[in-house]
């Protein structure tokens, strides 16, 4: 017996009310003309409440102008077009809350449908993809192209190209910009005396206290135990007050290996952006280097301003016990 195939039509409703993700036929006014799909509900919330509703009944007036806005520009132009939105459930009334919890991304892919003005209404269809794990990766992608893995600061590429940027900006708006280099005292005697693993441990202790009193200040590991720090529209004076409340974060709380502290200090040396001298970041940081290696000669734990100031070491203890040169 000869087997008989579906009408066209049913078939097509069963597979579009199978997909995965969720496609909208919206007209001109924002209206849901049909929905089809969305089964997945660890991607998506049920969608078929949005069936003859509109876009501003659904959504806050300033989300809702954007999406028809969008929606108008596909079939004015007649061209499809791509987007990515971020949304909740809570950005839509109604919603069964039956889906993922929290923001998720989306990928849009809106197209206008060719037809007779007389058989069909003015209308776009709207594919949606969730594209949440997507952006996560990305974002971890990005987040381990740019950040120290052990300090969680700015890693020196990233840091440098957000120097060169700053410095672009700071000249074009004669705005002031510091730029100061910290290098951990007595490192390379903790290295050797208690090993890498407790190295390790001290820069991250050291890092958390740096970040912790940066003030707005940008902070990167340029490499070993030196350190970055930008201050973007700021002077110097307040750079120096920055630079003297890390140093007295790091003395009131030494790292400690067991119960024994580890005294900690830093030199650090500071330049000023001179925007008459057309500077490049090599410039600035050549003189905030040398300024750091005077502070280091000066007897470690103190600042250098980028007019040779010497500010007075906070840790004068970090000698006693760390007293071999780094």
């Amino acid at each position: 017996m000869e087997r008989t195939s579906p009408p066209r039509h049913r078939l097509i409703e069963a597979a579009a009310r199978a997909l995965v993700d969720p496609v909208f036929v919206l007209d001109r006014e924002g209206r849901y003309l049909e929905v089809f799909g969305g089964t997945d509900r660890e991607a998506y919330d049920s969608p078929d409440y949005l069936v003859g509703k509109t876009l501003h009944e659904l959504m806050a007036p300033k989300l809702a102008d954007v999406f028809l806005d969008t929606l108008r520009r596909v079939l004015d132009s007649r061209r499809p077009r791509i987007r990515e939105f971020r949304l909740s459930a809570a950005d839509f009334a109604g919603n069964r809350n039956d889906g993922p919890k929290g923001e998720q991304w989306f990928e849009a892919r809106i197209a206008p449908v060719h037809a007779d003005a007389d058989e069909l209404p003015e209308c776009v269809v709207w594919t949606v993809i969730n594209i949440s794990q997507r952006k996560q990766l990305e974002a971890e992608l990005q987040r381990l192209a740019t950040r120290d893995e052990l300090t969680g600061m700015l890693n020196r590429r990233a840091f440098l190209a957000t120097l060169e940027a700053a410095m672009r900006q700071a000249q074009a708006d004669a705005a002031p910009l510091v730029l100061a280099i910290l290098d951990l005292d007595y490192f390379k005697t903790v290295n050797d005396r208690f090993g890498h693993m407790v190295g390790d441990a001290v820069l991250r202790h050291l890092s958390e206290r740096l970040l912790r009193s940066a003030d707005g200040a940008l902070l990167g590991r340029l490499g070993g135990e030196e350190f970055g720090v930008l201050f973007t529209r700021s002077g110097v004076d307040a750079a120096m007050t920055v630079l003297r409340a890390m140093q007295q974060s790091c003395e009131e709380e030494p790292f400690h290996l067991g119960d024994t502290p580890v005294p900690m200090s830093f030199s650090a040396g500071v330049a000023a952006l001179q925007p008459e001298q057309d500077e490049q970041p090599s410039d600035l940081l050549r003189r905030a280097d040398h300024s750091m290696y005077r502070a280091k000669n000066a007897g470690r734990g103190h600042v250098v301003g980028p007019d040779c100031t010497l500010a007075p070491a906070q840790v004068a203890s970090a000698s006693v016990v760390l007293s071999a040169d780094d």
